[in-house]
C-alpha cells in the first residue's frame, strides 16, 4: 500500500495559491481516475484506489503532518511507501522533481511532516512556484497565480498527477529517472 498526500490549505480562498499545487496535483489525480475523496479521517480526506491511498489535510499547511502521520498509522504504511506533494519555491516556476528524503527546509508543512512521521525517509513531488525577492514569503505563497503563470503550470500539474498514478505500480527510481530526466531535457 502507497499513500499519496497532495500539501496545501483548505476552502475556496487558497484554491489556486501557489502554497495549494499539492490540493491541485490530488484534484487532477482524483478526475483522471474518476474518484473522490469520499472518507474522512480526523484531520483530512482521502480515497482507497486499488493498492493506493490518495489524500489532501484539511489543516493549515504547517499542520499537515497530523493527517500524514494518523493515515500512515491506520493503513500501516512506512514511510518509504509516502509520496508528498508539494511546491517549491527554489525552483522556477514549472521547474518540478522527485526526491527521496532531505530536510524540509524552509517549507513549513514539509517540516511537519518530517517532526510528526520522526523520519526525512519518505518521496517529495516538488512543484516549482518560483520566489518574489520584493514580497515576503509567506504573502508570495499565499498569492493566486496569474492566468500566464497558470498557463505554464498547468501542464506540469497533469504531469505530476500522471507520475503520482504511476508511482502506484512503478519503483520510485524508475520514475525519478524518467520523469526527472526528462524535465532536464525539456521532453
Amino acid at each position: 500500500m502507497k499513500l499519496i498526500v497532495g500539501l496545501g490549505n483548505p476552502g475556496d480562498k487558497y484554491k489556486f495559491t501557489r502554497h495549494n499545487v499539492g490540493f491541485l496535483v490530488i484534484d487532477l489525480i482524483c478526475q483522471k481516475l474518476k474518484i473522490t475523496l469520499d472518507k474522512e479521517k480526523t484531520h483530512g480526506s482521502y480515497a482507497k484506489f486499488e493498492d493506493f491511498i490518495i489524500a489532501k489535510p484539511n489543516t493549515y499547511m504547517n499542520l499537515s503532518g497530523n493527517f500524514v502521520l494518523e493515515l500512515a498509522n491506520f493503513f500501516k504504511i512506512a514511510p518509504d511507501d509516502i509520496l508528498v506533494i508539494h511546491d517549491e519555491k527554489d525552483f522556477e516556476l514549472g521547474k518540478s522533481a522527485i526526491k527521496i528524503g532531505g530536510s524540509g527546509g524552509s517549507h513549513n508543512g514539509v517540516l511537519d511532516v518530517i517532526n510528526k512521521l520522526n523520519t526525512q525517509n519518505f518521496k517529495r513531488l516538488k512543484i516549482g512556484i518560483g520566489q518574489n525577492k520584493e514580497m515576503a514569503l509567506k504573502d508570495y505563497v499565499l498569492q493566486r497565480f496569474s492566468l500566464e503563470e497558470f498557463s505554464v503550470l498547468e501542464p506540469v500539474l497533469n504531469q505530476a498527477a500522471d507520475v503520482c498514478i504511476q508511482y502506484s505500480f512503478n519503483d520510485i527510481h524508475y520514475l525519478m529517472n524518467k520523469y526527472n530526466q526528462k524535465k532536464k531535457n525539456g521532453n
